[in-house]
C-alpha cells in the first residue's frame, strides 16, 4: 500500500514541477488527469491487492491440505494394531469409538469465539445440514469397507490400493462434463494393472491366468472405499465454499457417529431375528448377509464378555481410539472443508498421493510390515497412473490449477 501511494504522490510531483518549470499555473485539465492518474493507481493496487489474497488463501490451502495424507497414514497403522490386540475389538466398536470421539471434538470446537476457528460469517451462516449428511454418509461407508478391509490387507498395501480415488476423482468429473480423455482412460488401465500386479504380492496360488485369485475380498473392500471417499471429494467442493469449515466437518462427524450407532443396532438386530438353521443368503446378498451375522456374533460376545468396556481395554487401545478420533478423523475432515474451499479437487488429490509413502514409513516402524516386490511394482504402476491423471498436458495446463 505504501509503494502504491508512492507512486501516486510522485505523479502529482511530476506534474506540478514540470508546470512550476514552465512558469505555468496547471490548469483544471492538467488537475483532472493527475486526480485520473490517482484513480488508476487505486484501481490498479486493489486489483494486485485482491490477487495477492487470493493467492495467499490458495497458499495457505495447499499447506493444510498437505497434513492430511500424513495424519490418514497414521489410520492403517493404527487400525491395524488395534486388530491386534488380545480380545479383538469388533470393527463397528471401533468405528463407533473414533466417531464419537470425533464428533465430540468438532461440536466442542464451534463453541469457541469465530476468530479462533474460522471466518467472521458463521453467525450468519446455517449449519450444512444437507452437506453433513451426504459428506458424513461417503465418508462413513469409505471408513467402515477400510476398517473391514484392513483385517487382511497390510497397511502398506491398502494404502496404494486407496490411491485409485486420484483416477476415479477426474474420471467421475470427465463423465459430469461429458468430455473422456484418452490419457484419462489410460490412466484408468495402468492402475488396473497395477491393482491386478499388487494381487499377486505373497501370493503363491494366483497367477495373471486366474484373475479371480488376484484380489481378496479385503483388497475389494479397500478399492470400494476408495469409490466412496470419491465421491466424497467431488461433492466437497459445493459445500466448502459456501458453508463454515468447522461447522461442515463437525456435521459430517456426527453424521457418521449416528450411522455407526445405526449399523451396530441393524447387526444386532439381524443376528437375533437369524434363526439357528437358517443360512446365509446366496448371490449378491451372501457377503453383505454374512458380514452382519459375524459383526452381530462379535459384538454380542464382546459385550457379553466384557460389559464394562474401557475397564477390560488396554490403555493402547485407547490411545489408538482417541488418536484415530482427534487426528484421523476430526482433523482430516476439517482440513479438507478448509482446503478444498481454496483448492480445486484434481489438485487436491494429487496432494493426497504422498499417503501410501507415509503409511508405508509408519507401518514399517510401528508394526515391521513391508511389501513384497510385486507389491512395490503394483504400487509403482498405480503411481504411474496417477501422475498421468495428475500431470497437465497442453495448453490447458497454462490455467490448471495446480
Amino acid at each position: 500500500m505504501i509503494r502504491w501511494r508512492l507512486y501516486s504522490i510522485l505523479t502529482v510531483f511530476l506534474y506540478f514541477s514540470v508546470s512550476y518549470s514552465n512558469g505555468l499555473v496547471p490548469s483544471s485539465k492538467t488537475i483532472a488527469n493527475v486526480r485520473k492518474s490517482q484513480k488508476s493507481f487505486s484501481t490498479l493496487h486493489a486489483q494486485f491487492s485482491a490477487d495477492e489474497e487470493k493467492a495467499l488463501e490458495r497458499r495457505n490451502g495447499v499447506l493444510v491440505l498437505f497434513t492430511v495424507p500424513v495424519a490418514w497414514g497414521s489410520f492403517e497403522p493404527a487400525t491395524r494394531f488395534v486388530y491386534s490386540t488380545d480380545p479383538e475389538l469388533p470393527s463397528l466398536l471401533f468405528s463407533v469409538a473414533y466417531y464419537f470421539v470425533a464428533a465430540i471434538t468438532l461440536l466442542s470446537l464451534t463453541l469457541l469465539p469465530q476468530t479462533w476457528h474460522d471466518t467472521d460469517d458463521d453467525k450468519t451462516t446455517p449449519w450444512p445440514v444437507w452437506g453433513g449428511l451426504e459428506l458424513g454418509f461417503y465418508l462413513f461407508v469409505g471408513n467402515l469397507l477400510q476398517v473391514l478391509g484392513l483385517r487382511t490387507v497390510p497397511s502398506d498395501r491398502a494404502a496404494f490400493l486407496l490411491q485409485l480415488t486420484t483416477v476415479i476423482v477426474p474420471l467421475l468429473e470427465s463423465f459430469r462434463s461429458k468430455q473422456v480423455s484418452s490419457r484419462t482412460w489410460c490412466a484408468c488401465l495402468i492402475a488396473l494393472l497395477g491393482v491386478g500386479v499388487m494381487g499377486l504380492d505373497n501370493n503363491d496360488s494366483a497367477s495373471l491366468a486366474s484373475p479371480a485369485l488376484l484380489l481378496s475380498n479385503g483388497d475389494l473392500m479397500i478399492g470400494a472405499a476408495a469409490v466412496a471417499y470419491s465421491f466424497h471429494c467431488i461433492r466437497l467442493e459445493k459445500y466448502a465454499q459456501t458453508t463454515s469449515a468447522i461447522q461442515l466437518a463437525a456435521s459430517k462427524a456426527v453424521t457418521e457417529t449416528l450411522c455407526s450407532f445405526l449399523a451396530i443396532l441393524s447387526v444386532l438386530w439381524y443376528v437375533s431375528s437369524m434363526s439357528p438353521t437358517s443360512g446365509g443368503s446366496n448371490g449378491g446378498l451372501g457377503l453383505l448377509s454374512s458380514f452382519a451375522l459375524d459383526s452381530g456374533n462379535e459384538i454380542t460376545n464382546y459385550l457379553s464378555s466384557h460389559p464394562l468396556m474401557t475397564s477390560h481395554m488396554d490403555l493402547s487401545v485407547i490411545a489408538a481410539i482417541c488418536w484415530t478420533g482427534w487426528v484421523t478423523v476430526a482433523y482430516t475432515i476439517y482440513a479438507q472443508s478448509y482446503g478444498q474451499s481454496r483448492v480445486q479437487p484434481t489438485t487436491a488429490n494429487l496432494i493426497y498421493t504422498i499417503q501410501p509413502i507415509c503409511t508405508a514409513l509408519i507401518a514399517w516402524f510401528l508394526l515391521g510390515e513391508s511389501l513384497g516386490p510385486l507389491g512395490w511394482l503394483g504400487g509403482s504402476l498405480i503411481g504411474l497412473a496417477v501422475l498421468l491423471v495428475a500431470l497437465p498436458s497442453g495448453a490447458a495446463s497454462t490455467n490448471a490449477d495446480v
